[in-house]
């Protein structure tokens, strides 16, 4: 359901109140207001960073209050592309890290970390087209089938060849270039 409610009040309600609240969802802020102003040294609010409620918005917009946020909170903060989540960074057990939707359950999608570093997440660069790290910057090559996931050196039954992190989601390659 959620905070604040979205449930409509009963038509007999307005009968019986004289005006209509001036502010949507009035008893759910005053419920807020009564939890804040109980609180003797200082108020500590979690929600999710990825859906916050419409009062944390409201609450992190204006500066009286001194919201903070966890430093590099939104630094790291990637947004899954399927279902439009969060993309939560999940150590590797003998190397790189790699990224999970928040919604495990429902999306499912996963994908590498960086290859350099093992812990950034490669973002699409406007400018070359490329995906570059968040982290170390490095630079990973698109792929051309998906262009979500970049491609990484594989091995098959015929050779090296690049195929993409998203596999078997994706089964976007390209041949592996020799170096002389």
């Amino acid at each position: 359901m959620g905070f604040p409610s979205m449930i409509v009040d009963d038509s007999l309600l307005s009968l019986v109140s004289p005006e209509a609240e001036p502010f949507a969802n009035a008893e759910e802020r005053r419920v807020m207001y009564v939890a804040m102003t109980r609180a003797r040294r200082s108020v500590t609010i979690l929600a999710s960073e990825a859906r916050p409620s419409a009062f944390v918005t409201e609450l992190m917009k204006d500066p009286v209050y001194g919201v903070i946020s966890p430093e590099g909170a939104s630094e790291r903060t990637h947004t899954c592309l399927q279902c439009g989540g969060r993309l939560l960074y999940m150590p590797g057990q003998y190397g790189p890290g790699w990224y999970r939707c928040e919604h495990v359950k429902l999306c499912g999608n996963r994908m590498s970390a960086c290859p350099a570093c093992g812990v950034g997440l490669p973002i699409r660069n406007t400018d070359t087209g490329n995906l570059q790290c968040s982290e170390c910057g490095a630079e990973q090559q698109a792929c051309p089938t998906c262009q979500d996931g970049w491609l990484v050196e594989r091995r098959g039954r015929y050779g090296p060849f690049l195929g993409c992190v998203r596999f078997p989601g994706c089964s976007g390659k390209a041949k592996l270039r020799k170096t002389a």
